[in-house]
């Protein structure tokens, strides 16, 4: 009976030791929190009517953008432009004009130009199937 206690608390003492060094799976530990820090504070305008919105992260940002050509679908005339990276200054201005028939097409497009600054306006047109996309800076 001595034996098969002894050997009983050996294994146990071993079996304790080889979990203990264990590592860590740092890949599986779900206590880490990633946050987006990027703020987009952005002047908007739906058929000539003016808004301002802040949106907290990237998805938010692309979230908008996504609404917007929803809503130019729709026939509503919209703009918008990223307050942060828009510059006020009064020299020539810069515009930039993009034609396409894909929504994706026009989302990449519109998305990328409201990122460098310009001021985004679209427009769909339902005859032709057209997204009209202009960027002003």
């Amino acid at each position: 009976m001595n034996k098969i206690f002894t050997t009983l608390s050996i294994i146990l003492v071993i079996g304790t030791m080889v979990i203990s060094c264990q590592k860590e799976d740092v890949a599986n530990d779900t206590s880490i929190v990633v946050r987006d820090n990027i703020v987009y504070t952005v002047h908007y305008s739906v058929d000539g009517i003016t808004y301002r919105l802040t949106l907290f992260g990237n998805e938010a940002w692309h979230d908008f953008v996504k609404h917007m050509i929803a809503l130019a679908e729709e026939g509503h005339r919209v703009s918008f432009r990223n307050e942060k990276t828009s510059s006020l200054t009064a020299s020539a201005k810069e515009v930039l004009t993009f034609t396409t028939t894909s929504s994706d097409e026009a989302y990449e497009w519109a998305e990328k130009k409201g990122r460098e600054g310009y001021e985004v306006n679209i427009e769909f047109d339902d005859e032709t199937g057209k997204y009209i996309c202009t960027a002003i800076k």
